[in-house]
């Protein structure tokens, strides 16, 4: 799994691009990367799962949880581009009515 995060203008809103697993075998550092970003004083995440292979019940659970630190803290975390399976498990879970999941980049971008 490789991740990367762009701090947009402004330096409070993070584009996360996610490309391939995040499961057992990674999903420590993935949590470990997200809270980076937050100790770094961003306030909004976009995550990009466009190339996003899967994601496991831990890596969902560390993204409600980013979720709600980014509200907790007065912004937001917002889903773009979601793969298939990504797309999947937040219907079957429910979580796309917590959390906002986009078609586009734009417009995810804009709704943060």
């Amino acid at each position: 799994m490789a991740w990367e995060a762009e701090v947009l203008e402004g330096g409070h809103t993070a584009l996360v691009r996610l490309e391939g697993v995040v499961d057992s075998t990674n999903v420590e550092d993935f949590f470990a990367f997200i809270n980076s970003l937050f100790k770094k004083g961003i306030k909004n995440m976009v995550l990009d799962m466009e190339n996003t292979s899967y994601l496991s019940s831990g890596g969902l659970s560390v993204i409600v949880d980013a979720f709600k630190k980014a509200e907790k803290g007065g912004g937001k975390l917002v889903i773009a581009r979601a793969s298939e399976m990504v797309a999947d498990l937040f219907k079957v879970v429910q979580a796309e009515r917590i959390i906002p999941l986009f078609p586009t980049l734009e417009e995810a971008l804009q709704a943060v």
